[in-house]
Order: structure tokens, then C-alpha cells, then sequence
């Protein structure tokens, strides 16, 4: 049986909210679909329906007193406002069927959900308002790599964009395999950020039928009585007066939803129905007046008079669908204005019909996501020019027949190909080889990867390493059997370049952590040289620099062995070299070395440690410093480091290295704080690479997820603060922009600390 996983607004408490994440679990249940709620809670969302919720404050004795106060006035004035909410949370936690609570992305992530489809919507969840700020779990940003991704009936809740965004809906879009929308102004807004076809569905309630309703309704105590329902978001002036000249027209009283009096001739009012007895509610009204979507979605479900008041912020959603059936002239603005009862009359068969030829559409959409084979995706930088689509693994500019393409700097510092049109012959090998969602070419062999703790025998070789020294393992034994080594160094201009090493000296200079985009230069074709020679190369680089060297080479050799590091994004080199230009200028000495993480204060607190040409040494903790902060921080990042392909349990090389963090939870008793690396073994090749090097190491066997725990296993997170800071690294000495967006330094009680600390 398929497993689907639904992430939308389902904690809450709004009638709509519930009842269309009830309406898409019930619907993939009647395909045969297992279907479970992600219960993704995020504190802006929860807060706004917090029971006792107070105004922020610093002042504790001040919190406690207004909490105390709160507590009161609910237990014996609003006890309507708690019975509310145990309806509303009782329905979340047992009428749908939800997974454990998460607060935010990452812990849905560590979760390793196994959800073959995953669906986003539908509801408000890409209004960023509403979420205050963008939430990249509402665009499936978490799950396992080859589950099916849908957007269904999601939406802004407006016309719009906001500016600032943009960026990320172009790179989060890109997660999904099929795109729906709730509200037809969408389409073309975002038409022009993917490359995906993107159409307009029902909202999940108007998939189920009256039948479906009436199973989940429950009787509520109105239901033997006559009125008007009337259905408030937010107090509508407008809506009020409609409703009063309604009910003095009909002479029926009104019921709403409203927590006191307001109408001249009411039944009731009612502030804590359950969700199920709002449908009965609805069912037996003779007539029913709202600015709620949802409750519109209810009065059409169950052939209910009603009249419509446009939401004053959100009225899109509500135009589309009167329009849609027909029934615009129920979208009602001003008393001034309402149309005598008897027109308002519904010719429901006709509706019917109408609402049966949208809802086929929608099922087409959703039968062809649901069902289908996961769609390739063609689009690459060359056709789409996204730089979310390129990793700048140059090996387009080595294949080309005509050398036509040349790897340019941007402005951030990233290299892009750029083609000589005069050159080119149009043979689309660039594109052919691209390895942006174009790997699928590469045979790679079925193997349960399998994770070592690893710590190296040799204290010298752990004192001058950045973790437990198993890189030191690896090349001592490649150049003991006459090999070479592929690894990243700095030259003499202080800038990361990848180079070959034939002695283990030369490949000290590859020792130790370099956040930065390496320079390639002509890597792959010396690395072929070498193998075609016969001479064994061990490859050590970034995942997608493997991946890209494999396209390059187009087979497979024995005598190749490839080491990926666990990534965490490159970083600009332009970032980096400005940066150290920096440091220079403040010093008024040239650097010659940058340690980005040395062990002197220890493996899990380790410091960056700069050199300068006198022997001069500064130390600072990694945290602290700014362009490493930046880095943490997920600010500097290549583009495409926002969208890769090659995080958590990649097979492309032989083995994976990197630090073993949270060793202390998962093999207690082994961490002096002298480093301990995570060795991961990838396929058989891999394990002829570990026997190798086993006399050298201790090793202690682990496993993927708690190697991973906390380690890199998704594309890191884009963020405002990314956006703005390389907008700026042109303006202004980069130690002191960079200091601007590091957290510690801004925070006046650690200034002081932190300047005697400052390199």
C-alpha cells in the first residue's frame, strides 16, 4: 500500500484549516492510500491559538502575574474559550491521523519519514505572512529523495509575491514533481519561477461529498431549531449589517460564532462548537451568511442559501470559486448593494454539474501525481540559465569538442559556463553530460552503506588533522603502493585549488578543512592522465566535484578511488579571498595559511588559525570568527549548495569522510575531544579502501542514521540574511560586513569578550 505524508495548516484552530487537511487525508484514503498528517507545528502558527496566551514581556514577576490572571479570567469568565480549544485539539489528535508534533524542519528531518508521496496544501502554507517568514517544510524539504512530491490547492492568500521572497520560491519550487494551485492569479506568478506547469485545482474540501460530510458530522444542539447562520472571520461591519437586514426580511433569528450579542433577532451565539458539529450546524440553517471561505465550501456541499462578504485581505480564493459554479452574485460587498432575496435563489442541479466538471480536473491532476512514475527533469543551467541548477563542476567546459564554453566568476565569486556562440556547433553534449539532475546514466551498485567511527593510531597524525586522521590513512596508503592524490590545498596566493600529490608531503598541504570553493583548473584531464597510465589516484573532493569527474571520465576504472567529504556548502571564494585581504590589511602582513578548524582548544570547540609570513599566529574560536560564522551561518553558499542532490546517504563514491558528531550518544566512552571521523562505506570498492587502511585506525561500527544524527543530510536552508549579505560584498571591508551578520559580535554584553578574541 502507498504512504502518503500531508503537510498543511492542521494545528489550526479554524474550521477551514482542519477541514480540508480532514478532506485530503479522507480522499487519498478512498484511492486506497495510507495517509497520515505531518504534524508540523511551528510556534507562529500555534502561538496565535495558544489558550493562554500573554503579551511578551522581561519583567518575570510581571509574566507570572499575567498568566495567573489569565488562567482565572478563562476558568470563570471565557470557559467557552478552553472548551474551544479541547474541541479543536481533540480533533487534531484523534479524529485526524497525525504524526508526532514537530516544531521545525530539522526535526521532521531527522525523523527519516517513510512516505512514498509527499503532498503540501492546501491552505495558506506559502502566504508568508501568515507563517512569518518562509517555511521550507511547506515545500517538502524533508522526506526520503525518491518520494513523490505534489503541491495540491496551495496558496499565498494574495496577488503577489512579496520581493524579498522571490528567490525562495524559485529554489523551494524545485522540489516538487507536480504543481497545484488554489487560486488562478497563481498560475502566472509562478510561471515565471519554475519551469514545472503549474494549474489550478478545488480546494481538498470540494474533493469529498455530502456523503463523506454527514460520516464525520456530529449533531449539534441547534439542529431541531430555525435560524441563519452567520459566520464570522474577524468582526465584519459589513458582514453585520447584512446579516440584520436578512434576518428582518426573512424573520428568522440568527445563530453565529461570535463570543458575545451583536445581532437585533438572534438565536444564540456560539464560540467552542467541534468541528463536526459546525457541519450539522450548517446543514440545518435555512440560510447562511460568512466572509469564510470554508464555510462558503460547506453551504455549496450541502445546497445551502447563502450569501458571501469578500475577506477583506484574502478575497481571491472566494471570487474564483463563485465564479467557477456561477454564483458571483452571492459575493456580496455592501448592503447598499444586495440584490433582492429572491434572486439570490440556487439552481443547485446546474451548480452541481459545473462543480462535478472542476472536480474531474482536480482528480486528473491528482491521479497523474499519484500514480505516475516520478517525472524526469530535463531542465539545467544551459536551459533554463538558474544558477540553483549549476555546481560549477566544469565538466561541460572539458567535453566540449570546439572548447566553446568557458567558466566565468559571477559577481558572488561562483563559477558558471559561459559558451562562445561562435564556437559552439550545437552538439548539446554540455547538456547531455550536465550532472544536474542527470546522473541517472552512472551504474551504481546495489550496497547497504555501512558507517565506522574511526579514530587514527597515530597522535601525530590526529594532533595535525581536523577530525580523527583517516584522510592521512588513506593517502599514506595510496602513496606507499607508488598512487597519486587528488585533494584541495591553498597556492601561493592563499586560494583554494585542487591538485595532485605523488608524495606524502606534498599531500600534508591537503590536510585540514577549507570552506571554500576550489578552483579545479585542468583536474580531470591530469586525473585521466594518470589513470590511464595506470597509476592507481585516490580522488578526494566535494560530492558533486565526484560526480562531475565521473561524467567527465564516461567509465569506470579500477584503479580509481573516490573519497567524497560531507558537505555543508562551498562557500564564495570571492567572500574568502576579500575576507583575507582583510585580515592583511589589518595587520599589514600577508597570510599563508588559514586553518579552518584547528584542534588547539580542541576537536568540538576547535579554533580557525591564521598564519601570516613572519610566523606570527592568530587564534579565534571557529564560532566567533566571522567568516566562518558566515559559513555556519549557511550565508556564503554556492547557490545550488540550496538544492543539492548529494546530501545524506550519497552512493557516488567509493566512501564518505567527515566528522563523527554526537559520538558522545552513540558510542559513549571514545571522545577525548582529540577528533573522531565518520568513515561511511559506499559499495565493495569501498570496503577493499577500509580493509586497507584498517591496521591503521580504531574503528567502531555505527550505522547511517545515527552517523547522520547530526550531521549534513539534507541541502542546507536559504535564508534572508544570504540574500542581503551578497548583495553588499562589494561595498565594504569584508571583516567588517561579515561582522555585521555574525550573531555573537552583535550581542553588546560579549563585546568586550569578544574583541580580546578577535583575529
Amino acid at each position: 500500500m502507498l504512504k502518503a505524508g500531508i503537510v498543511t495548516f492542521a494545528s489550526a484552530h479554524n474550521y477551514g484549516a482542519l477541514l480540508q487537511a480532514y478532506a485530503m487525508q479522507r480522499y487519498l484514503e478512498n484511492l486506497g492510500i495510507e495517509a497520515h498528517i505531518i504534524n508540523y507545528r511551528p510556534k507562529e502558527i500555534d502561538n496565535v491559538y495558544k489558550l493562554y496566551r500573554i503579551k511578551k514581556t522581561k519583567n518575570f514577576p510581571k509574566k507570572v502575574i499575567m498568566k495567573i490572571s489569565k488562567v482565572i479570567k478563562i476558568e470563570t469568565k471565557e470557559k467557552w474559550r478552553k472548551e474551544k480549544y479541547i474541541n479543536f485539539e481533540r480533533f487534531i489528535d484523534h479524529t485526524l491521523k497525525t504524526t508526532r508534533p514537530y516544531n521545525k524542519l530539522g526535526q521532521i528531518q531527522a525523523s527519516y519519514l517513510d512516505y512514498d508521496i509527499l503532498i503540501a496544501g492546501s491552505d495558506q502554507i506559502w502566504n508568508t505572512d501568515l507563517t512569518k517568514g518562509f517555511k521550507p517544510a511547506y515545500f517538502l524539504e524533508f522526506g526520503k529523495k525518491d518520494a513523490i512530491r505534489i503541491a495540491y490547492a496551495a496558496s499565498l492568500g494574495r496577488n503577489d509575491i512579496d520581493k524579498k521572497y522571490i528567490l525562495f520560491y524559485k529554489r523551494y519550487l524545485k522540489n516538487f514533481d507536480y504543481i497545484s494551485v488554489r487560486e488562478k492569479s497563481m498560475i502566472s506568478i509562478f510561471n515565471d519561477l519554475t519551469d514545472k506547469e503549474v494549474v489550478q485545482v478545488l480546494d481538498p474540501t470540494l474533493l469529498l461529498n455530502k456523503k463523506d460530510y454527514n460520516q464525520l458530522k456530529k449533531e449539534s444542539k441547534y439542529k431541531d431549531k430555525e435560524y441563519i447562520y452567520v459566520h464570522f472571520i474577524g468582526k465584519d461591519s459589513k458582514l453585520i449589517e447584512i446579516a440584520d437586514k436578512v434576518s428582518t426580511e426573512l424573520n428568522i433569528p440568527i445563530l453565529h460564532n461570535f463570543a458575545n450579542k451583536i445581532f437585533k433577532n438572534e438565536l444564540d451565539y456560539h464560540y467552542n462548537e467541534s468541528p463536526e458539529k459546525i457541519i450539522d450546524v450548517v446543514k440545518n440553517a435555512k440560510m447562511v451568511i460568512t466572509n469564510s471561505f470554508h464555510l462558503t465550501v460547506l453551504s455549496i456541499i450541502y445546497n445551502k442559501k447563502f450569501i458571501t462578504i469578500p475577506h477583506a485581505k484574502r478575497p481571491e480564493r472566494m471570487k474564483n470559486l463563485l465564479e467557477m459554479l456561477d454564483l458571483e452574485d452571492h459575493l456580496i460587498e455592501d448592503v447598499r448593494i444586495m440584490p433582492d432575496l429572491k434572486e439570490l435563489e440556487i439552481d443547485y442541479d446546474k451548480v452541481e454539474k459545473k462543480l462535478e466538471n472542476e472536480r474531474k480536473k482536480s482528480v486528473e491532476f491528482l491521479q497523474k501525481a499519484l500514480f505516475n512514475k516520478k517525472p524526469q527533469n530535463i531542465a539545467n543551467y544551459f536551459t533554463e540559465g538558474d544558477k540553483f541548477d549549476c555546481y560549477g563542476c566544469g565538466v561541460c567546459a572539458s567535453i566540449c569538442p570546439k572548447n566553446a564554453i568557458r567558466m566565468v566568476e559571477d559577481e558572488e565569486g561562483f563559477v558558471y559556463p559561459k559558451i562562445d556562440a561562435e564556437k559552439c556547433i550545437n552538439c548539446k553534449l554540455c547538456e547531455k553530460k550536465c550532472i544536474y539532475k542527470n546522473n541517472s546514466s552512472m551504474i551504481l551498485e546495489k550496497f547497504d552503506s555501512k558507517v565506522y567511527a574511526v579514530i587514527n593510531k597515530d597522535k601525530s597524525v590526529i594532533k595535525n588533522s581536523t577530525s580523527g586522521g583517516v584522510f592521512t590513512a588513506l593517502y599514506k596508503k595510496t602513496i606507499s603502493e607508488n598512487g597519486c592524490v587528488v585533494g584541495v590545498k591553498y597556492n601561493e596566493n592563499m586560494e583554494p585549488v585542487y591538485d595532485m600529490a605523488f608524495t606524502e608531503k606534498e599531500c600534508e598541504k591537503f590536510r585540514g578543512a577549507k570552506y571554500v570553493a576550489a578552483k579545479l583548473g585542468d583536474i580531470k584531464e591530469k586525473t585521466k592522465n594518470e589513470l590511464e597510465s595506470g597509476k592507481s589516484v585516490l580522488f578526494v573532493g566535494n560530492p558533486c566535484q565526484i560526480v562531475g569527474l565521473k561524467r567527465y571520465l564516461n567509465k569506470e576504472y579500477d584503479n580509481l578511488y573516490l573519497v567524497e567529504i560531507i558537505c555543508h556548502g562551498t562557500p564564495s571564494s570571492k567572500v574568502f579571498a576579500q575576507y583575507i585581504n582583510a585580515i592583511e590589511k589589518k595587520y599589514k602582513l600577508n597570510v599563508i595559511n588559514f586553518e579552518c578548524r584547528n584542534k588547539k582548544t580542541g576537536w568540538q570547540k576547535s579554533s580557525v588559525k591564521v598564519t601570516f609570513e613572519d610566523g606570527t599566529e592568530k587564534y579565534e574560536p571557529v564560532r566567533y570568527n566571522n567568516f566562518t560564522r558566515a559559513f555556519l551561518n549557511k550565508y556564503i553558499s554556492r547557490p545550488s549548495c540550496y538544492n543539492c542532490e548529494f546530501t545524506g546517504d550519497n552512493k557516488q563514491s567509493d566512501i564518505t569522510i567527515g566528522d563523527f558528531w554526537g559520538i558522545d550518544n552513540i558510542i559513549p566512552g571514545i571522545n577525548n575531544d582529540t577528533g573522531i571521523s565518520l568513515l561511511k562505506i559506499n559499495n565493495k570498492k569501498g570496503e577493499e579502501i577500509f580493509s586497507n587502511i584498517s591496521n591503521q585506525i580504531e574503528f567502531y561500527k555505527s550505522n547511517y542514521k545515527d552517523g547522520y544524527r547530526a550531521n549534513h543530510k539534507f541541502p542546507i536552508v536559504l535564508n534572508l540574511r544570504r540574500i542581503k549579505l551578497m548583495e553588499e560584498i562589494d561595498d565594504m571591508d569584508m571583516d567588517k560586513l561579515l561582522s555585521q551578520y555574525n550573531q555573537f559580535k552583535s550581542k553588546k554584553n560579549k563585546n568586550k569578550k569578544i574583541k580580546k578574541r578577535s583575529i
